[in-house]
């Protein structure tokens, strides 16, 4: 089965939805949900949007995040990483969030909003071809997403081209242990539910190292901030750092 962008695109504003009407489902199919990335089963702070990352990202932009820098976050969602990258950054700094979903850029624009915070735009673009300036970003971030991608390398194309010169990725995703099979690569569904799209530590560090990436990292999250892990598929929730050079 050839997985299609536009089925990706139906799951993901639907997560939203039925997290909002209090459904318990997500963009995950029945026999994964219970185990999903999305929504992120993390126990939120008071007031913080609905993440449907599989990593819980705050302690780590805490730090990496200075004021003053341009962060984009690629698949911003309803915007918790996002609102985080905004409040760390400050009001001399930028927090650019770049969704595919005009339900999500709306949720995150009003989260923006009642957060008073006047530093977030929202994009809506497809990860794989981005409207902004080359050299823009000083940190690019992305939690459980970028797995949903078809073309996985045009994506980290594009977030090295928009990285400036010692600029730095940081990729919360779900990584296989190893290599996934055939049957389940072609499982929309599967795909769906952040387990087909998934890739080896392997197969990140060569994609990485080909586009020129450097001081690659491909670790797996610990078990307090892992919200992904079905032993049975290998899968398992990680976090991938990567630099692009200064010269």
């Amino acid at each position: 089965m050839e997985i299609q962008e536009e089925t990706i695109q139906k799951s993901y504003s639907n997560a939203l939805k039925q997290r909002k009407s209090s459904t318990p489902s997500s963009c995950c199919s029945p026999q994964t949900q219970s185990q999903s990335c999305c929504p992120s089963s993390t126990v939120l702070e008071a007031g913080e949007p609905v993440s449907f990352g599989c990593i819980y990202l705050k302690p780590i932009l805490r730090d990496y995040l200075e004021e003053g820098m341009t962060v984009i976050d690629l698949g911003s969602g309803a915007g918790h990483d996002l609102m985080t990258a905004a409040d760390l950054v400050g009001p001399t700094g930028k927090a650019v969030g770049v969704d595919f979903t005009d339900d999500m850029i709306q949720e995150a624009t009003e989260n923006a909003q009642k957060n008073n915070l006047t530093n977030v735009t929202l994009v809506k673009a497809n990860i794989k071809d981005i409207p902004l300036p080359d050299n823009s970003a000083d940190v690019v971030i992305s939690n459980c997403v970028i797995n949903l991608a078809l073309d996985k390398s045009q994506v980290f194309n594009e977030v090295f081209r928009l990285l400036k010169p010692g600029g730095i990725m940081i990729d919360a995703d779900v990584i296989a242990t190893q290599p996934l099979s055939r049957e389940i690569k072609e499982d929309s569904d599967l795909w769906c539910s952040c387990v087909g799209g998934a890739l080896t530590k392997t197969e990140h560090e060569e994609i990485l190292h080909e586009i020129g990436f450097t001081n690659i990292s491909v670790k797996l999250g610990n078990k307090d901030s892992v919200q992904f892990d079905v032993p049975e598929l290998a899968i398992e929730s990680g976090i991938i750092f990567a630099s692009k050079p200064i010269a």
